[in-house]
């Protein structure tokens, strides 16, 4: 099935979107992103989330726990999308969500949403802030009224969300681009080798 070009149309979305992208694994936070979202719309309605990924029980799961809380109206499962278009996909959201609340690794989508230059919301924990920091990126407590209160900030105001979204994007594109990597690989050769004609130069001085 091809991707529709346009989430607010098919969607029926006229407010400010926010986007999830991902396994709905326990590890990930979905309880404390649909938790908290539920919070937001107690202050303010003008707010959609967007949730993509995840296998049919998981969804199944979620979706009717957005009807306990009474959100399910302002919340849309797409279920598993092609990686290729995940780009298409974050160009369309306000604001893109990483609520984790386990692990250590870097979550590897952290580097498609800065790209994108939307503004990122985050948990304040050292899965994520071995990359983010308060320049490019809102961090919040992984509790309910605190990432509510992360959200309820950015949808309120469009121009932090221009700030961190463009502050962003200039941290990967400054830091994590193939281009920079090509660079960063380029120094680190040329600096090997120049150690090995060092050490090669002061052999042949001792030997002489």
């Amino acid at each position: 099935m091809q991707m529709q070009s346009n989430l607010r149309a098919e969607l029926g979305i006229n407010h400010v979107l926010l986007m999830y992208v991902g396994n709905l694994e326990t590890y990930q936070g979905v309880d404390l992103l649909l938790e908290s979202f539920a919070l937001t719309l107690k202050k303010n309605k003008l707010a959609d989330l967007v949730i993509i990924g995840g296998e049919a029980s998981d969804i199944q799961k979620y979706k009717q726990q957005a009807k306990r809380l009474g959100i399910l109206e302002n919340v849309h499962f797409l279920g598993p999308k092609p990686v290729d278009d995940l780009g298409l996909y974050l160009a369309q959201a306000d604001i893109v969500v990483s609520p984790r609340v386990k692990g250590k690794n870097t979550p590897m989508k952290l580097y498609s949403y800065l790209h994108s230059g939307k503004a990122l919301l985050a948990t304040d924990l050292p899965t994520h802030t071995q990359v983010l920091n308060s320049q490019i990126s809102r961090l919040a407590a992984p509790k309910p009224q605190a990432f509510s209160q992360g959200m309820v900030n950015l949808i309120d105001d469009p121009d932090l969300r221009l700030k961190l979204g463009s502050s962003g994007k200039e941290f990967i594109e400054q830091n994590h681009t193939y281009k920079v990597f090509c660079r960063k690989f380029n120094l680190l050769y040329d600096w090997l080798y120049a150690g090995l004609v060092e050490g090669a130069t002061g052999a042949l001085s001792v030997e002489a």
